[in-house]
């Protein structure tokens, strides 16, 4: 009997250390470049045990603490196939990826393997002058940023949306709206305080709905503004078991099935919470990119400035019905851009 040779793939999954998002959508896109008769070689950026916890040890995964280790790895192996890192981008002016970078990743294509840009993202898409994106990303096995505005300020590829889009619970198992109690709130450390008339309007949401206001963190960095916008909206700061990813994330995942909408200016706390079935109101000071993100599913609707959080408040229940449709058309749309890149590399193999 022939026996296929194994495929080595080689992905590239650094993030934020205290950032549960960042660890979240890549574990959600290393799950799509596993299968049967590959192995995955991760590099994780020299992280710590707290972002590290949220990747679980497997036989067909190899970790690596050094990147010229895990790049040595990939250029002897045959055909391997390159996953670029995914989530945000912030391009300077100049080559993006770096020389460096797009050079070994020219290398692969060259070797017959394969290169797949998923779910990246651009930070701001209103500053790309001078920015140059490398041939190499147009050439790619797969070229797919997470939203449209990232695809149109760019010029090229195609768009799916992030890839936290795709864990959580299932649509059906989610708590219907009378049956969620709490209000989730959590901001980000290093934006404005959004001010006294946002949090008179969040706790006039919290009666209006009958539901009790909860903060927590995601990012260890954003506790303390948990802490106080507890104090400020009279509700309760949640704290986790530890700030480890895996922890982090059944806990956080938990408060939201429990919470019937999720308020804040972090992406992946309106992401992760609306996979949960807790509706994502944006609400922030720069609100653009959480703004492109959710609109990518058609949850757009209630994202915007502090001070447009009344009028959203107004229109929330009208917005309710929308959520679980949302969250299955985005999980189908990650689920056909899985089977591309799972294409992509059987026909490298």
């Amino acid at each position: 009997m022939i026996v296929k040779p194994v495929q080595h793939v080689f992905a590239h999954l650094s993030g934020q250390d205290d950032n549960l998002g960042d660890s979240a959508l890549r574990v959600a896109y290393l799950a799509a470049l596993r299968g049967a008769g590959r192995h995955v070689h991760v590099y994780l950026g020299g992280a710590t045990s707290d972002y590290t916890a949220g990747f679980v040890a497997a036989s067909d995964l190899t970790l690596y603490d050094g990147r010229l280790e895990w790049a040595d790895a990939e250029a002897a192996a045959t055909r391997p196939v390159h996953a670029f890192n995914a989530g945000e981008i912030n391009p300077r002016v100049g080559g993006f990826p770096v020389a460096r970078r797009a050079a070994e990743c020219a290398r692969v294509l060259d070797e017959g393997g394969a290169l797949i840009f998923a779910g990246i993202g651009i930070k701001d898409v209103d500053n790309l002058r001078g920015v140059v994106f490398d041939p190499v990303m147009r050439s790619a096995s797969v070229m797919s940023w997470r939203d449209q505005g990232s695809r149109d300020g760019a010029g090229f590829g195609d768009y799916a949306p992030d890839w936290a889009y795709s864990e959580g619970s299932p649509v059906d198992e989610w708590a219907p709206a009378d049956q969620r109690p709490l209000l989730a709130v959590t901001l980000r450390f290093d934006r404005a305080w959004p001010g006294a008339a946002w949090i008179s309007s969040v706790r006039r949401f919290a009666a209006a709905t009958g539901s009790r206001i909860v903060t927590v963190a995601q990012v260890s960095r954003d506790a303390p503004r948990a802490v106080r916008l507890a104090e400020a909206l009279g509700g309760e700061y949640l704290t986790p078991p530890s700030m480890r990813h895996d922890d982090l994330d059944v806990y956080v995942r938990a408060v939201y099935r429990k919470s019937l909408a999720v308020i804040s200016d972090r992406a992946h706390g309106l992401i992760i919470g609306a996979t949960e079935g807790a509706y994502p109101i944006g609400s922030g000071s720069d609100p653009q990119k959480i703004a492109r993100l959710l609109t990518a599913v058609g949850l757009g609707s209630l994202v915007g400035r502090y001070d447009e959080f009344e009028e959203f408040a107004a229109r929330f229940e009208a917005h309710l019905p929308g959520l679980a449709p949302a969250i299955s058309g985005a999980r189908a749309d990650v689920a056909d851009l899985t089977a591309r890149i799972g294409a992509a590399m059987d026909a490298v193999a």
